[in-house]
């Protein structure tokens, strides 16, 4: 990868453009994957740990390839506590942590994804040479590696109850807290009162969602952090995207069948131009 490749997603991220990923999950060759992702104008690639099987050597397969195609690679964790931490150190250029509700869990993924001064994070710098894109060592100041570490590291805290949502403004806040990605289906399922009879899009499509959805949007933009979304139909992400939301997860690939999801991909990019 060439340098400093997330700390430039980033910067478009916090400009606001526009950027899409998708959700990877297990099988299919990570060659094939990330390069047809790629093809298909995708910033991002997105590991899904949280809701499916991949193992730790096929992380480390996903860092080689996405350093080699220079695409940022980011997790969603299967969990919101400490457990990510060996993936950063081989290269996992970011995080998206579910189920955080408070500012303490928030603060303490901080901690744990940073080095000082942002945060407290163990030095396992040089037994990858992934996280400091191949930077020699041995001429390179190592706090320069440090920083340029804290620079091409991004954390999203999820948003997907009513808890976070009461906490986000404190959450966004933090030095460190690149923004949050919406859960829109946990957020659902925690705010309560579903209809019996309603299918997955009407699940999260509700006036009661939507105006979480605005609420969520608007402290992203007061407190100048990345919005994020997931988890619609190409029709409805177009729609929140045009609101202002600007990481766009359009849905998953399994088995590395890319082509299933590209229609869905190919509209997206479309309708939101």
């Amino acid at each position: 990868m060439g340098l400093n490749a997330t700390f430039n997603m980033k910067k478009k991220l916090q400009a606001g453009e526009k950027m899409f990923g998708q959700l990877v999950g297990p099988g299919g060759d990570p060659g094939e994957t990330v390069k047809a992702l790629k093809d298909l104008g995708d910033g991002f690639v997105m590991l899904e740990t949280e809701h499916s099987l991949i193992n730790k050597e096929t992380v480390w397969e996903y860092i080689r390839v996405c350093h080699e195609m220079d695409m940022p690679l980011l997790m969603r964790t299967e969990d919101k506590a400490a457990f990510f931490r060996c993936y950063l150190d081989a290269g996992v250029n970011g995080l998206m942590l579910p189920l955080v509700n408070t500012m303490e869990e928030a603060a303490h993924a901080v901690n744990m994804s940073y080095f000082p001064p942002v945060g407290h994070r163990g030095t396992g710098i040089g037994l990858s040479p992934y996280q400091i894109d191949s930077q020699d060592l041995t001429k390179v100041p190592f706090r320069s590696l440090m920083d340029y570490i804290n620079n091409n590291t991004v954390l999203f805290p999820q948003t997907e109850s009513l808890e976070n949502i009461s906490n986000l403004h404190h959450i966004l806040s933090l030095e460190g807290v690149t923004g949050t990605i919406v859960g829109p289906f946990d957020l659902a399922v925690d705010m309560g009162d579903m209809d019996p009879k309603a299918v997955a899009t009407e699940v999260v499509t509700t006036p009661a969602v939507n105006e979480r959805l605005k609420q969520i949007l608007q402290i992203c933009q007061k407190t100048g952090k990345v919005a994020g979304i997931g988890g619609f139909t190409p029709e409805t992400l177009a729609k929140w995207a045009k609101a202002g939301y600007n990481l766009l997860l359009v849905g998953s690939v399994l088995d590395g069948n890319v082509e299933a999801l590209r229609p869905a991909i190919e509209k997206a990019r479309a309708l939101i131009g």
